[in-house]
């Protein structure tokens, strides 16, 4: 399944990738500074104005780049120590922000990713390769909206993921449309289904919770809200995690050089809020 890393690149480029992640890394160690300009360096190409051009140019062409690959209002800021330095890939913070961000049919109102440490190590050479030379951690926050979550969940591979569980169902049952909305700061799931000779689809509502657990975002203290639903609970518990739209969008930041951990999930103002980390994996540089 394609997602997005929504990673960034120095000098002013930004990569989307195929990705398959490791969750709950939870612990990462700010690098120390190696290879910086000198103090006087610094002190010029901050005087001359160099530094601030620099940044500005790697902004707007990162920007740029973003909006070939994804659509919404993005903003960038870059912070550097010196133009010679960001050339070479080293640089103090960087923070992306998007608004009603659309990536290959993932929907989310709002994100901020943001460097946590105050010097980063990112390396391009002229074939636009890039090795990651320093592990580079990162905060997330995601807001998204049950207008969001419908939107995703009629997209290609989020009914590719309703196909496999009608598969895993072995006959049993035919999921045949989902729904989502929040009230209440509450989630309300309304699953259609089909039954082997039943000839009307069954429709049960849940009422549910978010929580994280092992590293994946559930549902949490689900209740069935009608009383003509045929499958049992338990069955009814994996199924709808399995389906589930809002670990299926927030996994767009998983990538199999990134590890994530989802600390906290809320909903708030009828809004689903979900924060964490997550960190770049340097490269090994092979002597």
């Amino acid at each position: 399944m394609k997602k997005l890393l929504t990673l960034f690149i120095l000098s002013g480029f930004l990569l989307f990738n195929q990705v398959s992640a490791e969750n709950c890394y939870q612990e990462f160690k700010c690098p120390a500074e190696n290879g910086l300009t000198s103090t006087y360096s610094r002190f010029f190409s901050n005087v001359t104005g160099n530094k601030i051009l620099a940044e500005k140019i790697a902004q707007a062409i990162i920007k740029k780049n973003i909006k070939k690959n994804a659509q919404g209002d993005f903003s960038v800021k870059l912070k550097s120590y010196s133009a010679r330095d960001m050339r070479a890939g080293r640089f103090k913070s960087f923070e992306l922000k998007g608004k009603d961000v659309n990536f290959e049919d993932v929907y989310v109102s709002e994100f901020d990713l943001k460097t946590i440490c105050d010097f980063n190590y990112i390396n391009l050479d002229k074939d636009w390769n890039m090795t990651i030379v320093e592990d580079v951690p990162m905060t997330f926050e995601f807001t998204i909206t049950g207008e969001d979550l419908n939107k995703t969940m009629s997209s290609k591979e989020y009914l590719r993921v309703l196909q496999d569980i009608n598969y895993l169902g072995g006959g049993l049952f035919t999921i045949e449309s989902t729904d989502l909305k929040i009230k209440d700061n509450k989630i309300y799931y309304i699953l259609k289904y089909a039954i082997p000779f039943v000839r009307k689809p069954q429709e049960v509502v849940i009422n549910a919770g978010l929580e994280v657990k092992n590293g994946n975002i559930k549902f949490a203290d689900a209740q069935i809200l009608n009383d003509n639903f045929l499958l049992k609970a338990d069955k009814l518990s994996s199924v709808l995690n399995y389906i589930n739209p809002l670990d299926f969008s927030v996994k767009i930041l998983e990538n199999k050089d990134a590890r994530l951990n989802i600390k906290n999930v809320s909903i708030e103002n009828n809004q689903i809020q979900v924060d964490g980390t997550v960190v770049l994996l340097k490269d090994i540089i092979k002597e």
